[in-house]
């Protein structure tokens, strides 16, 4: 049981835990610490995340949660 497991629970994250996560896994592919399918792997949770819908405002949806999380990974790639 690894990281990306756990990546079908993070929408049931609270939300600290959930931007930690998004950091982390950005971080681990900005850092280049994963690598061939595992890579593949990372950068497809990531976009996967970033094509659900956002929360509307003042509101917290499971779709808005993987949102954030990929905008948190993404955050990671500006280096």
């Amino acid at each position: 049981h690894n990281l990306f497991d756990e990546y079908r629970f993070f929408s049931k994250y609270p939300e600290k835990e959930l931007r930690i996560t998004g950091i982390l896994f950005g971080a681990l592919i900005q850092e280049q610490l994963v690598s061939s399918i595992t890579l593949g792997i990372a950068l497809r949770y990531v976009l996967e995340a970033l094509r659900k819908p956002p929360s509307p405002a003042g509101t917290t949806t499971s779709s808005g949660k993987m949102f954030n999380f990929g905008m948190f990974a993404l955050e990671q790639f500006k280096g």
